[in-house]
């Protein structure tokens, strides 16, 4: 299986959810195409409503984990 560099830098642990800083979002879309972005927030939860609201309502991201 081949990972880019990108997918590499990612903490994806469980407990990188309860960290503050960058994390990284694949936002699904419908009637648009996906994209991955990263949002700042105090944990993942704050970083994903942030990016949701952000987004609109055909779009929702999905953490990837904390980017390094």
């Amino acid at each position: 299986m081949l990972m880019s560099a990108g997918a590499m830098a990612l903490d994806s642990s469980f407990d990188a959810m309860s960290k503050a800083g960058k994390h990284q979002f694949y936002v699904w879309c419908t009637g648009k195409d996906d994209y991955v972005e990263a949002a700042d927030g105090s944990n993942a939860k704050d970083a994903q409503a942030k990016l949701a609201a952000k987004a609109g309502n055909n779009c929702w991201p999905v953490w990837q984990g904390m980017a390094n």
